[in-house]
């Protein structure tokens, strides 16, 4: 399924703004007055001002971008991915031209044949919302050679390409991992539920943690009690590689089960203000999360927001930003201090602790 959008902000500008063109009438106004035995017909234009129903506008081909995204896998990114690159256009005030190309599945006959399409109609700009199994077709597609091509999703660590067009834009979990680690008391705990994600990020967490207590989460059971009933967590580091409705529970029972960790802990994944809103204060006391979303403008946040993306606290979001702006400027922005260097995101992980509303940086020189 296909959706094009076209959205042409310096039309607004000049409908809503600039001058109407003025069309002199055929129709006159006529005045009579009267002269001894003669009557004197003073024809006056009368001007009438009329808005154009159209107005031609040559398409910018250094504007177009196409999104391709398997939606049965990514389908959940792909929508707020659109709302951002359509932010950051109507924020430069750019006409552009934006058409997503889904393959559903991320099967070699579906993304040859979505690739083809957007090669057919000319797109040589290219946000790929794939996992790394996409991304190996993709790789070994010869169509794919010549295009310029961002995954938002991907780390360049995780994969191997000599093509020099593809650009990387998914965080580092591990960078994640070893910040968190310096706030270890040595004594560490991790709740995880068996996932892509979560197996990935144990492994990662036992890179950097080592040896430590493990606890799986199920994911349809909300019994925790057997859970807390150990005694080997009491003042231990606990860190949080669940999403946020299972941190949030997880939270609330060692509160009521009175394991009081010295410090809690989280990647990316709990980075969220909702967290804020399903947790007591007492709950995350000593929590600390790390995230690889920095500043932008303010007024780009905002455009965001109301198109349905969050670039604050949603990180694929931030990334896409990240990926329109290399697309169509090489990177090269006042409002994005982000970096992209030998082709992969250069983020900053930075630390936060919980306060009552909200999240503040922790400095860790």
């Amino acid at each position: 399924m296909k959706n094009l959008l076209v959205i042409l902000l310096p039309l607004f500008i000049l409908i809503g703004c600039a001058q109407k063109p003025v069309v002199v009438s055929t129709k006159p106004s006529v005045i009579k007055t009267e002269k001894p035995q003669e009557i004197v017909d003073i024809v006056i234009p009368e001007p009438e001002v009329l808005v154009e129903d159209e107005i031609p506008v040559e398409e910018d081909l250094s504007s177009k971008i196409a999104i391709i995204y398997p939606s049965k896998i990514v389908g959940k990114y792909a929508k707020s991915t659109l709302s951002t690159v359509s932010a950051y256009l109507l924020f430069n005030n750019m006409p552009f031209v934006v058409e997503t190309f889904d393959t559903y599945n991320e099967n070699s006959e579906s993304i040859l044949s979505e690739l083809n399409k957007l090669n057919e109609k000319g797109y040589r700009k290219v946000i790929a919302l794939f996992t790394q199994n996409g991304f190996n077709i993709l790789n070994s597609l010869d169509e794919s050679k010549d295009l310029n091509i961002y995954f938002p999703l991907i780390n360049k660590s995780e994969i191997y390409t000599e093509n020099e067009n593809f650009v990387f834009g998914g965080i580092s979990y591990q960078k994640q991992m070893n910040l968190l680690e310096s706030l270890s008391s040595q004594r560490n705990t991790m709740f995880y539920i068996k996932s892509y994600l979560g197996n990935k990020l144990k492994d990662y967490y036992l890179n950097s943690f080592g040896e430590s207590i493990i606890k799986e989460i199920d994911r349809k059971n909300n019994k925790y009690k057997y859970i807390m009933n150990d005694k080997r967590m009491i003042g231990s580091t606990v860190l949080l590689n669940t999403p946020i409705i299972k941190s949030s529970i997880i939270m609330s029972q060692l509160t009521a089960f009175e394991i009081n960790p010295i410090r809690v802990l989280s990647t990316q994944l709990n980075y969220n203000p909702l967290l804020l809103k399903l947790t007591q204060e007492r709950d995350r006391e000593n929590f600390y999360v790390v995230s690889s979303i920095s500043e932008v403008d303010a007024f780009i946040e905002d455009y965001a927001r109301l198109l349905g993306s969050d670039i604050q606290y949603n990180w694929v979001d931030y990334s896409s930003l990240i990926g329109v702006n290399y697309l169509l400027k090489n990177n090269e922005s006042d409002f994005i201090k982000t970096e992209i260097i030998d082709n992969q995101v250069n983020y900053e992980e930075t630390l936060y602790k919980s306060t009552f509303y909200g999240f503040k940086k922790v400095s860790t020189n």
